[in-house]
């Protein structure tokens, strides 16, 4: 499929064998809760797809916990908990699997018939969620760093991200490419994620970094700009051709 972005504020970015879905204040009004943005991320998949699609979303708590689906018969459509995690993996073709953010990265990873969706702030990265999944991939499906596709979701921008040095100190203890995504006073959260993912065997040509910035654009939801009354942005990934068949 073709990049694809409307007026209805979803932007589809193909990757390896599906596609990386963002949606942003226009498809996820302020107010929704974590079922209503599964919820909304659905539809709107519907919408470019033209198929209904069962929808795994999580209760996030910036861990690295993850969590595989995989099923002998197919879910019905419609969002549905899975418990606490902040990665969803699946093989299965037609399930989406949606992260939300509000300053935080969305990751989608997908390569040999697998996909994965990541919510990764900086504790997240800092307790390395990038390489648990990236890892998961590999053990569970067989897929090979080398193999995947990355698509790193649109967050907050240094310009406005001012951290203390214990945030610093946090995300120095994994391996990354290139340091530049420290500053002075501030992270690159998305140089930081691109990077890892480089470190952890992803071809860099392959990590697309989405640009922008939450707080900068009023397009998108931001704690760090509106505070505890921030709504959220639903992220997905979907794959449409996996290692099953497809199920009519």
């Amino acid at each position: 499929m073709a990049e694809t972005a409307s007026s209805s504020g979803v932007l589809a970015v193909p990757i390896a064998g599906g596609a990386a879905i963002f949606g942003d204040r226009a498809s996820a009004p302020s107010g929704l809760d974590e079922w209503g943005l599964a919820d909304a991320a659905g539809a709107a998949i519907e919408r470019l797809f033209g198929r209904p699609v069962p929808v795994l979303y999580a209760r996030q708590e910036h861990t690295r916990l993850s969590f595989t689906y995989s099923a002998g018969e197919p879910l019905p459509p419609g969002p549905h908990f899975v418990g606490t995690c902040d990665a969803l993996l699946t093989s299965e073709p037609w399930t989406a699997l949606v992260v939300r953010t509000a300053d935080c990265l969305p990751v989608a990873l997908a390569g040999g018939g697998a996909v994965a969706m990541i919510h990764a702030g900086w504790r997240g990265l800092a307790a390395d969620v990038l390489g648990v999944t990236v890892g998961r991939l590999r053990a569970e499906f067989g897929v090979a760093p080398g193999a995947l596709d990355a698509v790193v979701g649109v967050g907050i921008g240094p310009c406005h991200y001012p951290v203390g040095a214990e945030v610093v100190a946090a995300l120095e203890r994994q391996q990354v490419i290139d340091g530049s995504w420290r500053g002075d006073g501030v992270v690159d959260l998305a140089r930081f994620a691109s990077g890892r993912l480089a470190a952890l065997g992803l071809d860099p040509a392959r990590v697309r970094v989405l640009p922008g910035c939450t707080a900068c654009s009023q397009r998108y939801h931001s704690f760090r700009c509106d505070g505890n009354p921030a709504g959220r942005q639903w992220n997905a990934v979907v794959l449409t051709e996996g290692l099953r068949p497809p199920t009519p």
